[in-house]
């Protein structure tokens, strides 16, 4: 029954029903991912985190003497590590991230701003400083990197506010962003990467220098990938004016082996500026990219 449960809280058809962005990431790092808090990096900062039992041997400074007076027991205190350590959330917020196919249960933009809530939620927790930037066409939000509870709301209310619409401007939003990005920083964008695989590579190389690292998510829909089993279809381009209709079965061969060689063109740029890339889809339990954005976190603020 816990495996049940633990997916339902994961699953994007759930957790879009969830307009709350701070309530949606404290349901699923504090209630869907058993053992999170285990890999929490647990420090001597400023801000009181949990107890603990104490472990033969520790230093007895990180004992709470006041309980052992009470219950005659042993508990180490414990804090959030101040880490001095910069995450950056970067969301696309054009048209295309508004699609939501047939087998779907939210767009692109909803599934990326469920990630970006819990991954903000999972930084504030670990003591780093948090930030937001999204654009579409034009910048939406652009929240410089900061700590505490209160700051944290303010970038899931910023997250909560984005509007999928206009063309992407990847070269001039990047341009402006990485121009004050702060250095020890990690960078998570959100994005479908549509029609950028040629042109990202060259505005991500600052994660070639030690002080940054990028994680790249690509968020696709089903139906982007292997065109829905219809007889007829209108495909409409969301960031244009442009339609054609035409049937799948007569272009479904080329268009999966155009959509495959662009993931792999993407995912080959990226790699050669030291960027970790991954594919979601919209329909995907978000588990994996939790657990693939704490493991890099952790690795790179050590």
């Amino acid at each position: 029954m816990a495996q049940v449960a633990e997916k339902s809280l994961l699953d994007p058809e759930y957790l879009s029903q969830v307009e709350d962005f701070s309530l949606l990431a404290r349901v699923v790092v504090d209630g869907a991912l058993p053992g999170i808090h285990r890999s929490l990096r647990q420090g001597r900062g400023n801000e009181f985190f949990q107890y603990r039992p104490y472990e033969r041997g520790e230093d007895l400074k990180v004992l709470d003497w006041k309980i052992y007076a009470k219950r005659n027991e042993l508990v180490a205190k414990t804090f959030q590590e101040d880490t001095n350590f910069n995450l950056f959330i970067v969301i696309d917020a054009s048209g295309s991230m508004d699609y939501q196919g047939s087998r779907a249960s939210c767009s692109k933009l909803k599934y990326a701003s469920m990630l970006g809530a819990c991954f903000a939620y999972l930084g504030q927790k670990q003591g780093d400083r948090v930030g937001l930037f999204a654009y579409g066409e034009e910048v939406q939000q652009w929240i410089r990197p900061a700590s505490g509870k209160a700051h944290l709301n303010r970038v899931l209310q910023g997250i909560a506010s984005l509007e999928a619409k206009g063309k992407n401007s990847h070269e001039r939003a990047w341009e402006q962003f990485s121009a004050t990005l702060p250095s020890r920083s990690m960078v998570v964008f959100l994005s479908d990467f549509l029609e950028s695989e040629k042109i990202l590579a060259d505005r991500l190389t600052f994660s070639m220098s030690v002080h940054y690292e990028t994680l790249c998510l690509q968020i696709l829909d089903r139906d982007e990938l292997d065109l829905p089993d219809e007889e007829a279809l209108r495909f409409a381009e969301m960031e244009g004016d442009r339609e054609i209709s035409t049937s799948p079965g007569v272009i479904r061969e080329e268009y999966e082996k155009e959509m495959k060689n662009f993931q792999n063109q993407l995912k080959e740029n990226l790699s050669m500026v030291s960027v970790e890339f991954e594919n979601l889809f919209t329909d995907q339990d978000i588990g994996h990219a939790l657990r693939r954005f704490l493991g890099l976190r952790n690795r790179t603020a050590r």
